[in-house]
């Protein structure tokens, strides 16, 4: 069984994914998100985990929601994680990465999935801006408001 969960602090941004066809969305203010994990998936763990906050307790908390042999992905910018390396990562043989960005081989195949899929990647924005619009978009972006948001020309 394959289910999409969306964990965030931001309830607008779990409507969005609610909206985009996640499966179960959760804010880990209200509940523990390893547990909750956990619990859908009989104790297991996940295949795959991407951490896109770079908050330490959200890193954490991806590891330790990741199944043995799974791979844990950080994205999100700053966080500092301490990780306990024997029962977390060397039992577990999971696999860590770090990614900045897609190489163009990998921006090229992330195209020609969305494009052979019909993905409606709009559905993304919650914001649209035009360039003169900057400084309003950079601080609902450092606030924290909304979703994802373009600069469109």
């Amino acid at each position: 069984m394959r289910l999409q969960t969306e964990a965030d602090v931001n309830h607008q941004r779990l409507e969005q994914a609610k909206r985009l066809g996640a499966d179960i969305m959760f804010s880990p203010t209200d509940i523990d998100p390893v547990e909750a994990i956990l619990e859908l998936i009989a104790g297991v763990g996940v295949d795959c985990c991407l951490e896109t906050s770079g908050a330490a307790s959200a890193r954490s908390a991806a590891i330790r929601a990741t199944k043995t042999w799974g791979t844990a992905c950080f994205v999100g910018e700053g966080g500092e994680v301490k990780i306990n390396v024997s029962p977390e990562l060397l039992r577990k043989q999971m696999t860590v990465i770090g990614s900045w960005t897609f190489s163009i081989t990998g921006q090229s195949e992330c195209a020609c999935f969305v494009a052979s899929k019909g993905i409606d990647v709009g559905q993304v924005y919650t914001h649209r801006w035009s360039p003169d619009q900057a400084e309003e978009a950079f601080r609902l972006f450092d606030r924290g408001v909304g979703g994802k948001g373009v600069f469109l020309l």
